[in-house]
């Protein structure tokens, strides 16, 4: 892809891809994003052979899989959204419910009225009715029809 540079990668953790002349871009956890994508397409443009220019094709090529990174990245962060709003909903709708889960301390069987729910470091958790402790959403094993 890059064909007048060489870009390596740093570390066996790859925190970051040298792109010759001194320059750094800085790589995400899950590898480079859009910024670096860009950063190294400007700097193969501005480094490259004016006798010698990079193929249209290319370039064409280059701007797509760019079009594409941006998109994706996009409906990643939409996703997440959806899956946030999709967990306070569904806490939401066990307040005044009963429900089963297991104490992950003592391995008993807890049944509890759901009275609130709350949110901590991405993780949803109901708080129950009679007890102190609060008990991970996903850890439900069953809901009980409450009254209404």
């Amino acid at each position: 892809m890059l064909n007048n540079l060489d870009p390596t990668v740093a570390g066996a953790t790859g925190e970051y891809s040298s792109m010759g002349q001194g320059k750094q871009v800085e790589r995400e956890d899950d590898g480079l994003g859009k910024d670096a994508f860009l950063e190294l397409l400007i700097t193969q443009l501005s480094h490259q052979d004016p006798l010698d220019p990079m193929d249209n094709d290319e370039f064409v090529a280059q701007m797509a899989q760019f079009s594409s990174l941006e998109q994706m990245e996009n409906m990643n962060s939409n996703l997440e959204n959806f899956i946030e709003k999709q967990g306070i909903s569904e806490g939401a709708s066990l307040i005044g419910r009963e429900v089963e889960t297991v104490d992950s301390d003592s391995g008993e069987k807890v049944v509890g009225l759901v009275e609130s729910v709350s949110r901590e470091e991405g993780e949803f958790y109901l708080h129950l009715q009679g007890y102190e402790d609060k008990y991970p959403l996903e850890g439900i094993t069953a809901v009980h029809a409450g009254d209404f």
